[in-house]
């Protein structure tokens, strides 16, 4: 029994069984997954995880239950659990079930993923492709290729019925290379594309070779402030760590600084932060969000003024105001939470040269480690240990390690004066992703010698 069948037999129990106000929600997350090492493949795996959930509104409450079975047997079981969860339900917020609204249409991105064999053959070709790319490489280059498909559905007593979809091939690959003395340096390269067949593999292990032998001679810089460039991947890495303050159940519990912020500036007048469930590069375009609110693109900050923050159904009744269509689910039985869908800095019109040109001296971070053990999205603090290149007069000068970073997003924020237009988003992240261009930052404290 598929979803659709499951839905229409649970619509005719609840019918017959006078349940008025009830809501399913379904997901199914499957992935094929390759890896190698040197030229041997050492692991090969496939997973599918597959359920519906189901929300029953009794009385203005909410009582919630979860299935894998999709069986007309399971659907009595089901209600019963949802309807007894109801009963304990201590909230005094009086829920209601979503009725629908205007959906705006998109294609679903559906791919035929490549076979094992031809996925295999490309993977046992970039050992050989590194190795001859720079002498440095030493052998044991690890690559995987992962086939990512997800669905999601809902259905409800109102008559709603929404599907979506979406697939995707993810590349990484793990070059180690070695300087005179023996010392080792690492690096990786990540992509994702609709297939894996349309995945250049020699220009991607080529980059990470790139990447990796950059870092060879790398030392220390003095302690002090220094002008810093986050590139692409590193501000975007920032956005990921601190999407969550703008959340608005994490304003409401106290867990973000930006309560009563709205309307005011809270960043230089050079970032503009757009959340996109639409966004062209996506492989999972989202027209509804995790309780079925129609989603739509949104400013959260423009030129530096925080103009909304990001609401589930929940949320928006503590506000007064109406779900921004937010809500996020990471499986079918996980609970409702806020997330954004493509998340990112809008590009400004300089280039990465450009920006390093107006940097003067500065210290450009390509790599941040424990970024999570080293932040808090609850204060903005972060101090994380970095490595990245000494930049002066707009040429990088030699690269940088064993440095750590620290200062407060909020205050990064405001103290970012020129934005490039290197966009890049990390579309393999899925559904919720984040996504930013290379920034100056006017001052940050790093620690090195």
């Amino acid at each position: 029994m598929d979803f659709a069948q499951f839905s229409a037999a649970a619509a005719e129990y609840a019918r017959e069984n006078g349940i008025s106000d009830y809501q399913l929600y379904y997901q199914a997350d499957s992935s094929d997954q390759f890896s190698a090492f040197g030229e041997e493949i050492d692991r090969m795996s496939s997973a599918q995880v597959e359920g519906v959930s189901l929300c029953c509104f009794v009385n203005g409450k909410m009582g919630v239950a979860s299935t894998e079975a999709f069986t007309e047997e399971e659907i009595p079981a089901l209600f019963s659990r949802a309807i007894e969860a109801a009963g304990f339900s201590g909230d005094d917020t009086q829920e209601t079930l979503y009725t629908g609204g205007e959906y705006q249409p998109i294609d679903c991105l559906k791919t035929e993923m490549s076979d094992a064999a031809a996925v295999k053959e490309r993977l046992l070709s970039v050992e050989q492709i590194g190795l001859k790319a720079d002498s440095r490489v030493q052998k044991g280059l690890m690559s995987g290729i992962s086939n990512i498909t997800s669905r999601r559905a809902i259905s409800n007593s109102a008559g709603l019925y929404l599907e979506g979809e979406g697939s995707m091939s993810v590349f990484s690959v793990n070059v180690v290379a070695t300087d005179a003395e023996g010392k080792k340096y690492n690096d990786h390269v990540v992509e994702a594309k609709a297939d894996s067949r349309e995945m250049d593999i020699e220009k991607l292990v080529g980059r990470a070779v790139e990447k990796t032998v950059a870092q060879i001679g790398a030392a220390p810089v003095p302690s002090g402030h220094y002008p810093v460039i986050f590139d692409c991947s590193q501000m975007t890495a920032m956005l990921e760590i601190f999407s969550s303050v703008f959340s608005a159940s994490q304003v409401q519990d106290g867990l973000s600084l930006l309560k009563g912020k709205v309307g005011q500036p809270i960043a230089s007048e050079a970032v503009t932060l757009v959340d996109d469930p639409f966004y062209s590069g996506s492989f999972f375009p989202c027209t509804f969000d995790a309780e079925g609110v129609p989603t739509r693109t949104k400013t959260v900050i423009e030129n530096g003024v925080l103009k909304q923050l990001l609401y589930d159904r929940a949320a928006a009744r503590k506000d007064g105001v109406e779900s921004t269509g937010n809500a996020y689910r990471s499986s079918y039985d996980a609970p409702v939470t806020i997330a954004p869908f493509t998340f990112y800095m809008k590009p400004g019109e300089m280039t990465r040269e450009q920006l390093m040109q107006k940097a003067g001296k500065a210290v450009m971070i390509t790599f941040m480690k424990g970024a999570h053990a080293g932040a808090n999205p609850v204060t903005g603090d972060f101090s994380l240990e970095s490595k990245g290149f000494l930049v002066e007069d707009g040429k990088i000068v030699r690269a940088v390690e064993e440095i750590t970073i620290a200062g407060n997003f909020y205050q990064m924020l405001k103290s970012i004066t020129a934005v490039a237009n290197d966009l890049s988003v990390n579309t393999e992240d899925g559904i919720s992703c984040c996504g930013a261009p290379s920034v100056l930052v006017s001052d940050l404290a790093v620690a090195g010698c």
